[in-house]
């Protein structure tokens, strides 16, 4: 898989007073291998995270690096494009650790915005509205990467309930 797939996230970070604070929080995720660059927006606490196109992309360490900042993910957004040989099955889209749950989601467009709706990537308040919708989603199945289910999801792999927007 190409890891360009996943191009740039938008993510708001909740607790920040300052600008030493967003500093901190900037240069906690700098260090991450998958990041390009990133465009802070002091206004609003947004990150504006570019990849780096030869790297896998871990979303649970971006939202570590914001917790060992001290500040928490009040939301994480990704924009995905598609490419001819993308790995997709239902309502499932492959990366090569994690698989995006996703709902409302429909094929046939070139780009995709996709809203992370797990603890720890949203606030507590909105935590409770999208547990009804992952209620609605259900839950992929996970086995061991041994068994021949081809429904069944390798219990190494991460799984983030993700919303198309």
């Amino acid at each position: 898989m190409s890891y360009a797939q996943f191009i740039k996230a938008d993510l708001v970070a909740s607790g920040l007073t300052c600008s030493m604070c967003n500093l901190a929080t900037q240069k906690q995720l700098q260090t991450l291998n998958f990041v390009d660059s990133i465009v802070p927006d002091l206004e609003t606490n947004t990150f504006y995270i570019y990849f780096n196109q030869q790297h896998e992309i871990d979303f649970g360490l971006i939202k570590k690096k914001v917790e060992d900042a001290g500040f928490f993910v009040a939301s994480l957004k990704v924009n995905y494009i598609t490419k001819k040989g993308y790995r997709y099955f239902n309502n499932l889209l492959f990366a090569d650790k994690a698989i995006l749950f996703i709902d409302g989601f429909k094929e046939g467009k070139d780009t995709y915005l996709f809203k992370f709706i797990d603890e720890g990537f949203v606030t507590a308040k909105a935590l409770k509205k999208y547990n009804k919708i992952k209620q609605i989603m259900g839950q992929p199945i996970k086995g061991k990467k041994e068994s021949s289910e081809a429904c069944l999801i390798p219990s190494d792999v991460k799984i983030y309930y993700v919303l198309a927007e």
